[in-house]
């Protein structure tokens, strides 16, 4: 299914980023959001392209899952079979909260969910809550494992 240039423009960027993000957070990686940025771009870029070709429900998603991956294993230089993982629980996420949000918005808009969808921008928009939701988690995550990290430390320097 092509990908509206205006849908990918407001919501497959930030998604992408943060689908990376959550990814580079998991993967318990130094925060960098240049490095962030550039991947998730990278990865939007697969995307769009991707989705210009009129493939089969469903491999764009497998796609997806794959190339972000790669980048997670680029960025990391870890096992490709923990990236693998990785981009495949975020993208779970990713869709978790899509079948969360995407009803909300339909009740609260008093819209069908086919209208929504038929209308890209109202579809790209009513979309970024679910990158607000992969950013908080990632963010949390984060939160969680600098205190684990530090908590540790202290124990490790305390031993000594």
């Amino acid at each position: 299914m092509k990908l509206p240039l205006i849908q990918w423009l407001i919501q497959g960027i930030p998604e992408c980023i943060a689908l990376v993000f959550f990814g580079l957070v998991l993967l318990e990686k130094r925060l960098n959001i240049k490095k962030a940025l550039i991947l998730g771009l990278i990865q939007a870029i697969i995307i769009y392209l991707v989705r210009l070709f009129p493939l089969p429900f469903g491999i764009h998603t497998l796609i997806a899952i794959i190339s972000l991956s790669i980048l997670l294993l680029y960025s990391s230089g870890g096992r490709y079979s923990k990236a693998l993982i990785i981009s495949f629980f975020v993208n779970m996420v990713l869709g978790l909260s899509e079948l969360a949000i995407l009803p909300a918005a339909s009740y609260l808009l008093n819209m069908p969910l086919e209208s929504i969808f038929n209308q890209p921008l109202l579809f790209a928009l009513v979309s970024l809550p679910q990158v607000f939701v992969l950013i908080l988690i990632a963010f949390l995550v984060n939160l969680f494992h600098n205190k684990r990290k530090k908590h540790n430390g202290k124990n490790f320097q305390g031993a000594n």
